[in-house]
């Protein structure tokens, strides 16, 4: 995309520096854009990995249970 848009404002007469500052500035736009959108799967997907983490040390404690009875009950 960037080879063409760039290639097209040339065939608009603009010159090399100004066509490179508007691809850049596209790319800038199309970033920041893309890390708006992503930003609330990072949040669900942290959440996640925490529940998974409590989870597995609930699950780990429990199978423990019985070694700490055995050992100290």
């Amino acid at each position: 995309m960037q080879l063409t848009l760039f290639k097209v404002l040339q065939a608009l007469k603009l010159d090399d520096d100004t066509a490179t500052k508007v691809v850049q500035a596209l790319e800038g736009r199309i970033a920041m854009k893309i890390k708006e959108a992503n930003a609330s799967l990072e949040a669900k997907l942290n959440a996640v990995l925490w529940l998974l983490g409590t989870m597995t040390l609930m699950l780990a404690i429990i199978g423990m249970t019985p070694v700490y009875l055995k050992l100290f009950g």
